[in-house]
């Protein structure tokens, strides 16, 4: 058995099995893994333009695991010639501790000290700076935790300025809920100073999703065959939405799981797995672009709840199972040549395999086709001579694939009733 967890062990066990120089799938904000996407590109640029610029304030939001902490530490390797930065994750700071906390990495006395002498002390540094033509840019990871007496002295922050620029550029960054924080009444001074805004969004379409993958391993130093087919990368996309910090999760968990089943590529069972130990919820917001925030339109995406109770897998069951890699028989539903049964056994139409490949697809997600015609398979049948009397062990069999137990309920009755319509006719 093996746990579903992004231990240094499971990663130990499959860095050798796959031959990578590290990890690929690590959770740490590592700019050398930095994927360079348009929209990664264009945020990294916004920031760039904003600080140079000395634009004064420029924010960043977007949902969690998006990818905002990677590209701060990819911004702050990129001008590190010329800019001093200051890097803070908020946890509901004040505003003295802010500026407690500004003074004491950039190295600078502050004991016995009030806010109003520590700034002082702040804007000479900041004008030493300005002598040397570098530029100081105050970085605040995880901004939405700022209490609003702390995000008011900000504005006073960015008052250290000469006559032709600030000398202070400060980076709000955060969730969402930071740019609906800043459209209070009461924080509208600092809400007029931000120069920039943009938004990070999820990967968008499986490509990208299947690009990310992709750079990931080869900045692991991997260089051989693909590792996850098309089918699992589709999978990834659909139990991650696109969120790149549960895409290396799922990611991770789905390698050692190959691992351990002494198999060189990860299928979609595998995935689905992963993500059931992992109590992936899918429901999210996805926009037709990243960028500037100006309404970007969203659509919904249908949600699909994953049950953790079936969280561990056998390397015995996945060698059996993984017959999802590719498909071994055709589509349910398909014109298909002469059955295998006598035309004295009462065979399934494929009408009903369309109408139990949509209520399993609402039940488990994409791969449902697969895991039918896989479970088909395993009884030694065939879509398209499927006997009528063995539709119950079918219905059990594709019932335990799905993890959550409501879903799981609604889809066997949904089958009873089809089921009994069959035997009206």
């Amino acid at each position: 058995m093996i746990e579903l967890v992004n231990s240094e062990e499971h990663e130990a066990m499959f860095e050798s099995y796959f031959g990578f120089r590290e990890p690929p799938f690590g959770v740490t904000p590592d700019p050398r893994f930095f994927y360079s996407s348009p929209l990664y590109r264009e945020g990294l640029a916004a920031l760039v333009h904003g600080i140079r610029g000395k634009r004064g304030f420029i924010l960043l939001t977007g949902e969690v695991g998006t990818g905002k902490t990677i590209l701060l530490r990819k911004l702050m390797r990129q001008l590190e010639a010329t800019v001093q930065f200051v890097f803070i994750s908020s946890s509901h700071l004040t505003s003295y501790a802010l500026v407690e906390l500004m003074v004491q990495d950039l190295g600078l006395a502050n004991k016995e000290k009030n806010r109003l002498e520590m700034i002082q002390e702040l804007n000479g540094h900041l004008i030493q700076q300005l002598k040397k033509g570098h530029t100081l840019a105050l970085l605040i990871d995880e901004a939405q935790n700022l209490s609003d007496d702390a995000l008011e002295g900000l504005c006073g922050l960015s008052n250290l300025e000469t006559d032709e620029e600030k000398l202070l550029q400060i980076v709000l960054v955060g969730q969402p809920e930071l740019a609906a924080k800043l459209k209070r009444s009461s924080l509208r001074r600092i809400k007029q100073r931000i120069a920039i805004h943009y938004r990070l969004y999820s990967l968008q379409t499986t490509n990208e999703v299947e690009d990310y993958i992709r750079h990931r391993l080869q900045i692991a130093g991997y260089d051989g065959p693909e590792i996850f087919t098309k089918e699992a990368v589709e999978a990834i996309w659909y139990y991650s939405a696109g969120t790149p910090r549960l895409i290396n999760i799922i990611c991770d968990n789905a390698l050692a799981m190959a691992c351990e089943a002494a198999k060189k590529r990860v299928s979609a069972y595998m995935v689905m797995k992963a993500a059931g130990g992992l109590e992936l919820e899918r429901g999210f917001e996805v926009p037709k672009n990243g960028g500037p925030e100006i309404g970007v339109p969203k659509v919904k995406a249908p949600a699909a709840k994953i049950n953790p109770k079936k969280t561990e897998t056998t390397a015995t069951e996945l060698k059996t199972q993984d017959r999802l890699e590719g498909p071994t028989v055709p589509p349910c539903g398909a014109e298909v040549a002469t059955p295998r049964t006598g035309p004295q056994e009462a065979q399934v139409s494929p009408l009903f395999f369309e109408h139990m490949t949509r209520a399993a697809t609402e039940a488990m997600g994409p791969m449902a086709d697969r895991v039918i015609r896989d479970r088909i398979s395993a009884l030694g049948e065939s879509c398209d001579a499927f006997p009528e009397i063995r539709l119950s062990e079918l219905i059990e069999l594709v019932g335990r694939e799905i993890l959550n137990e409501t879903m799981r309920a609604r889809f066997q009755d949904m089958m009873l009733q089809e089921i009994a319509a069959l035997k009206t006719f």
